[in-house]
């Protein structure tokens, strides 16, 4: 199962659960979700660890807060009651962005790509002579998608794109056509290229995003 899916299903799953605590099927479900809320973050950290090379800092950084969380919730640790929870986290995201350091892009010959930056950074230099689109995700983290070294043969791709308290990069070649669709929610998309959608001829990039909180730039 791709990352894609990985996360359509924990969603999934967090809908279905919450949908049967409603009803009252699950007794005490509320009750249970405040004490052991924290076990998301660490499984959305291993999550990251495991297939994010470039973002297991903060995989890391996910899973040690999440850890911390669900002990203080159990009673077992009771840092809390000395120090405040928020500097902790801004603590450790100083620390991702302190020894993240610069990497190298991850090169892609697919010609289909499904990306996920949960708590992270990604980037990712497509090199596919036959691109046929994808998806990428990012939540609480940064995307980078780097398509100028890519072709389009079919004469369409379709590319969906969804931030969330994060954002994303997109480098397209200057003679794509694009074309734009979706819905901005306390965030948007901004064109920075050169192309433009009444144009016939050329290679065609349509892109669906849906952004909260966050933003996405694409650009030449």
């Amino acid at each position: 199962m791709n990352q894609k899916r990985w996360f359509g299903a924990i969603l999934i799953g967090i809908g279905v659960l919450i949908i049967l605590g409603n009803v009252g099927v699950l007794e005490n479900f509320w009750s249970y979700l405040g004490t052991y809320w924290p076990v998301l973050l660490i499984v959305a950290g291993l999550f990251n660890i495991a297939n994010n090379p470039a973002g297991r800092v903060g995989g890391f950084i996910v899973v040690l807060a999440g850890t911390l969380l669900l002990l203080n919730n159990l009673d077992q640790v009771e840092i809390f009651s000395y120090v405040s929870f928020w500097p902790i986290i801004l603590i450790l995201v100083g620390l991702w962005f302190f020894f993240r350091g610069g990497r190298e892009p991850a090169v892609l010959e697919k010609d289909r790509i499904n990306s996920v930056a949960l708590f992270s950074g990604n980037s990712s230099r497509v090199v596919s002579q036959d691109f046929k689109g994808g998806s990428n995700v990012s939540m609480f983290g940064g995307s980078e998608i780097d398509l100028r070294d890519a072709q389009i043969k079919s004469g369409e791709a379709k590319f969906d794109l969804f931030a969330m308290f994060g954002g994303a990069d997109v480098y397209v070649p200057e003679d794509w056509r694009l074309v734009v669709k979706g819905i901005p929610l306390f965030g948007g998309l901004d064109d920075k290229t050169g192309s433009s959608s009444s144009e016939e001829m050329g290679p065609t990039l349509v892109i669906n995003y849906l952004v909260m909180f966050g933003g996405i730039d694409v650009k030449n």
